[in-house]
């Protein structure tokens, strides 16, 4: 059975902070073949590498991105001596190393807009996926960027169609999902990457153990994002390598 590409889920945020230059590092250690960051606008509109609204789950800040300023974001301190980063900062440095995920976390256009934006200055359109949950905001990427690799993160199994008109050419399929018919019917005919842990399991977004791993291998998916790449690459890291 060859090997899915493993998606790096937010870096290597099973040891690393999530989101940050050092998980992004350390997943290319690590042997990932795609490096999934987030998205979201800052009130100067520049696009951050973060995945929540606010800061709270990371920082207690209940301060909300969108109400921030680039100044004020980069002062944010994180765990592990840590900072945040912006869209721009890893495209540069992680694009030209490996391709990179894109997560859309809201249906704003001016966000995809910026993206897009963003990726074209970096001259790293052949190394990104741009994934996103609404059909609209998939089609107006298409048309900013016909070359560009899109993602759909399905908000229902029964749109494949749709979104691939639209042009998606790869779909997330949750773990938990894997028993409904409509995501099996996916399987085997189109780009299928599974999403370990999230709903319908017992696990955090991205967590899973070695058994719950083979059984997603059964269903042999494209790709898998999950925290630790290592569980697919089999690579052993220190911490030290991942800031080489």
């Amino acid at each position: 059975m060859a090997r899915p590409l493993v998606i790096a889920h937010r870096g290597f945020s099973a040891n690393y902070v999530e989101n940050t230059l050092t998980a992004y590092r350390a997943a290319i250690a690590a042997g990932a073949d795609l490096i999934e960051t987030d998205a979201r606008l800052s009130r100067d509109g520049t696009v951050w590498s973060y995945h929540d609204a606010t800061l709270d789950r990371l920082t207690g800040d209940r301060s909300a991105i969108a109400d921030m300023s680039d100044a004020e974001l980069a002062k944010v301190e994180l765990a592990q001596g840590e900072r945040l980063t912006n869209l721009r900062e890893v495209l540069q440095e992680i694009a030209p190393k490996r391709p990179i995920l894109i997560d859309v976390k809201t249906d704003s256009l001016d966000l995809v807009e910026t993206i897009v934006r963003d990726i074209k200055a970096s001259h790293a359109t052949e190394q990104v996926w741009i994934g996103m949950r609404d059909l609209n905001q998939l089609g107006f990427v298409r048309s900013l960027g016909p070359r560009l690799s899109l993602l759909a993160f399905l908000p229902d199994y029964e749109q494949a169609s749709e979104f691939e008109r639209a042009g998606a050419s790869a779909f997330r399929i949750w773990e938990g999902d894997l028993h409904l018919e409509s995501a099996l019917r996916l399987l085997g005919t189109k780009n299928i990457w599974v999403t370990t842990g999230g709903r319908g399991t017992d696990h955090q977004v991205g967590d899973t153990t070695p058994a719950d791993l083979e059984r997603i291998l059964l269903h042999a998916p494209a790709g898998v994002l999950l925290n630790d790449p290592t569980l697919l690459t089999g690579t052993r890291i220190a911490k030290t390598d991942a800031v080489l």
